[in-house]
């Protein structure tokens, strides 16, 4: 399911109604299945309450091999690693890359489980991602996609107001 449905769906079940404003509908994309408007929202990104280097490992052997995360400073210093390095704090991880793996897909990956990439270097044969020690603020829904007439071919955004 697209983003944009998962907004849809967010939004309109956060104004307790699930229903599209008067005169609108929501329009489904070709290839997709249009949501339940009974189903309780789903999360569209839902962060990790505090950082867990774990958890950001098991992300990173999805895509390849976790290669490094937590260095002493005397292993820092015989890799070549900076003397302020994330690693040192057990904030860093390095991944050596399946091949067919792009550096941006992991850093996608980590992005949608709420984390905050404070580095994210492609180094050529590996990705090295340092992470902030806060979860990412949960995403909320912008907008949804609603159509004003029969003709299903055309669609517009329509924004939410801001909330306080």
């Amino acid at each position: 399911m697209s983003m944009m449905m998962l907004a849809a769906m967010a939004l309109m079940a956060a104004d307790g109604e699930g229903e599209p404003p008067s005169g609108m509908r929501i329009v489904t994309p070709p290839n997709l299945s249009a949501p339940s408007l009974t189903a309780a929202p789903q999360p569209i990104i839902a962060p990790a309450a505090a950082f867990s280097m774990s958890a950001a490992a098991a992300i990173g052997a999805q895509w390849g091999v976790v290669t490094s995360t937590y260095r002493s400073p005397a292993h820092n210093a015989r890799v070549g690693g900076v003397p302020n390095s994330y690693h040192l704090r057990n904030r860093a991880i390095d991944i050596a890359r399946r091949p067919g793996v792009r550096h941006h897909q992991i850093a996608a990956a980590y992005r949608a489980a709420g984390y905050v990439l404070i580095e994210s270097l492609d180094e050529g044969d590996h990705s090295h991602f340092a992470f902030a020690d806060r979860a990412a603020s949960p995403a909320r829904p912008v907008a949804q996609i609603v159509s004003t007439g029969e003709d299903a071919g055309r669609w517009r955004l329509v924004f939410a107001p801001k909330r306080d």
